[in-house]
């Protein structure tokens, strides 16, 4: 928007340099983005943000210029006067478009070239002067922001103005000389037969006021901003006045705009008023609910002393209605063409800003020392993600909204899902309930670009109709290992994915034996090669090969993918182990192997539970190590059954050297505990 620094002089007292007053008003709030200087002006080009409607003119500026520089203004003064008892014929058919027009007969007009004057302001800010009653509407609308339009009131059919949609196929000729064609969303002015203006953007043709104009009708009006805006749009039409009425202008303006036009028309075009008419199609506002707020808080908002007396008088400068408390309590009402005042904190930046915030002093706040504990949440997701990071493993960032097509091609369509309730595409309609989809569209990117051996991990969080859980996803895809120097290059299997599940609860201090891997049948896993993790029995995730029917749904020529999720949350819930210094064992321990033969209901961790019991009832011995050294299957073992060696290392409790036949001792009752508990045969 352009300014006329002449024309802002016009209202507010000042001798301040063109450019300290630019500086003063960007610091305000108000940025001025050029200055343009000529020989007899200086013009600002500024940037009025769309919350300050209000500056949209030269008395919004003069105003907030005044405060700012705390200079005297002189806005103009509009003639009181006694309106005939002649109504203009007005019909409002869209009460929500449109909620107050006014309409102003002037009779017996002389239409004529404008003063000099009001030429050169107008010039100034680049607007052609075209008659002074047109020009008086253009001076008008830049000074107090009220848009206005002036009829040939005698090329109006029937006299009358309706305010209506337009509607299908009616077109209109606008001032610019371009036919434009209408539609129902289209807001028009119209006479008894035909489109006159397109509301609030502009004028037609057919009714413009020319040299040959007697009789003017006067239109002030407020329509809805939305309505004008999508009108704009429509016609790819933008004007000085559709401009404003997009981010709304002020109720009040429109009475006081049109009294002030028909001052400047009476004196620059004679005539005589015959007809006014003032139609609301909606209640007047009353005044806004106070706000109320203490100086204290103010100040310690804005880190300055200010006194109540200098906070009344910006305020008041700005048309604030204040009234002042015991206490230094503030009521404030702002006025009615500041919507963007809500509360108290708007108030403080009003202050904040009048009084510049280059001036306020630079204050550090005080902060109290204190012992902040970092978030445990936090801590063990960086803690897995190291651990991750350096086991050779990529870390994945998936969507959280994902498709229920996805879902069933994972083979998790039972899984309950939150719903979006708009989603922006099919791929976003609901919050992911498990991370194998996003892990499968990874697997799947990766495969066909010609990656078939990674690994990749994700921390985050799935969704449920309880809430929503931290979990870790793991993937392991292909070999085991691309080292060269392997003759034979090994597919990675459900023990590698155990591994560092193991690892990754061992550093977070979970202890080993509280931790259980349970042969569990699910949908998306491969039968016999899945798990459920139990952590103090309970479940806290699942691991497995993922089924060859799932990788083919989802075309990933790859068949040997395995996959974890675990929840984090129910590993936070459980208490982890405190770490322990352990004394570097200066005595030799002495290890004893255990050949068994075990029926295929037994598994290696009853057996190791077995064990762990059993010298743990021991006095004098501990065990320092359990190690599954071997599994085979032949003609050596009993049928159904398979072969199982595990290594056993003692340590005495007390610092001194174990003796053979202690250990044997010990050694022979492990070995009775076994096969007495679970049946095993010792080879």
């Amino acid at each position: 928007m352009k300014i006329s620094v002449n024309w802002l002089k016009d209202y507010v007292t000042t001798k301040i340099s063109p450019a300290a007053l630019a500086r003063e008003l960007t610091m305000a709030g108000h940025e001025v983005e050029a200055i343009l200087s000529t020989k007899d002006d200086d013009v600002f080009e500024m940037e009025i943000t769309p919350n300050r409607p209000d500056c949209l003119n030269m008395l919004g500026v003069a105003r907030e210029t005044a405060a700012v520089l705390g200079a005297p203004r002189t806005f103009p003064k509009i003639k009181k006067r006694t309106w005939p008892r002649r109504g203009c014929h007005i019909e409002i058919s869209d009460p929500q478009a449109c909620s107050r027009y006014i309409a102003t007969l002037i009779q017996d007009v002389k239409i004529q070239g404008s003063e000099a004057g009001m030429m050169k302001r107008l010039t100034a800010i680049g607007m052609r002067p075209i008659n002074n009653v047109v020009d008086v509407t253009n001076f008008c609308l830049m000074e107090t922001g009220q848009p206005m339009h002036a009829f040939d009131y005698d090329k109006l059919c029937g006299g009358k103005i309706i305010v209506r949609r337009a509607r299908q196929g009616e077109k209109i000729v606008t001032i610019d000389g371009v036919e434009r064609s209408l539609d129902p969303s289209i807001l028009i002015i119209a006479d008894a037969k035909q489109p006159v203006a397109i509301a609030g953007v502009m004028g037609g043709k057919n009714t413009e006021v020319t040299e040959r104009t007697k009789n003017i009708l006067l239109e002030s009006a407020y329509f809805d901003p939305i309505i004008i805006r999508r009108a704009s749009r429509k016609l790819g039409l933008s004007s000085d006045s559709s401009y404003r009425f997009e981010r709304g202008v002020d109720d009040g303006t429109v009475q006081t705009g049109a009294d002030r036009a028909i001052d400047l028309i009476l004196r620059a075009a004679q005539g005589k008023i015959i007809g006014r008419s003032d139609m609301r199609t909606k209640s007047k506002k009353g005044p806004g609910r106070a706000i109320v707020v203490s100086q204290g808080w103010i100040n310690a908002r804005i880190g300055a002393s200010l006194t109540a007396a200098k906070c009344l008088d910006i305020l008041k400068k700005l048309d604030f209605g204040v009234t002042r408390g015991k206490k230094d309590i503030l009521k404030i009402r702002p006025p009615s063409f500041r919507n963007d005042v809500k509360g108290a904190e708007d108030i403080v930046e009003e202050i904040a800003r009048i009084s510049g915030y280059d001036s306020l002093p630079g204050t550090f706040p005080q902060i109290k020392v204190s012992a902040i504990s970092s978030d445990p949440v936090r801590r063990a997701r960086q803690t897995i993600e190291t651990l991750f990071l350096a086991q050779g493993f990529n870390q994945i960032i998936t969507y959280t909204m994902i498709s229920r097509k996805n879902l069933e091609m994972s083979g998790q369509e039972r899984l309950p899902a939150v719903a979006l309730i708009n989603p922006l595409t099919q791929d976003q309609e609901v919050m992911r309930p498990s991370m194998l989809p996003g892990f499968l569209s990874v697997a799947l990117s990766n495969v066909n670009k010609g990656q078939k051996n990674f690994r990749v991990f994700e921390t985050g969080k799935i969704y449920g109709m309880g809430g929503e859980k931290e979990t870790v996803g793991v993937m392991i895809v292909g070999r085991r290992t691309d080292d060269w120097r392997l003759e034979k290059k090994e597919e990675a299997d459900f023990y590698d994915l155990k591994g560092v599940l193991e690892q990754m609860l061992a550093r977070l201090q979970i202890d080993n034996s509280k931790v259980e891997f349970q042969p569990a049948e699910t949908d998306f896993f491969e039968e016999g090669q899945s798990a459920a993790i139990l952590i103090n029995g309970k479940t806290a995730g699942v691991a497995g090969k993922l089924e060859s029917g799932i990788l083919d749904r989802w075309d990933i020529k790859q068949k040997n993918v395995l996959f974890a999720q675990v929840d984090m949350e129910e590993i936070f819930r459980r208490e982890s182990s405190p770490r322990k210094y352990v004394p570097v064992q200066e005595f030799p321990a002495i290890s004893r192997d255990i050949s068994l033969a075990v029926p295929p209901t037994v598994l290696a961790r009853d057996i190791e539970r077995e064990i762990r019991q059993a010298i743990n009832a021991q006095k004098d011995i501990v065990l320092m190590q359990t190690k599954f050294v071997e599994k085979y299957e032949g003609d050596k073992i009993p049928q159904g059954y398979r072969g199982m060696v595990f290594s056993l290392t003692y340590g005495a409790r007390a610092a001194r050297t174990l003796r053979d036949e202690e250990v044997a001792e010990v050694h022979k009752n492990v070995c009775a505990t076994l096969i007495k508990k679970l049946g095993v045969v010792q080879r």
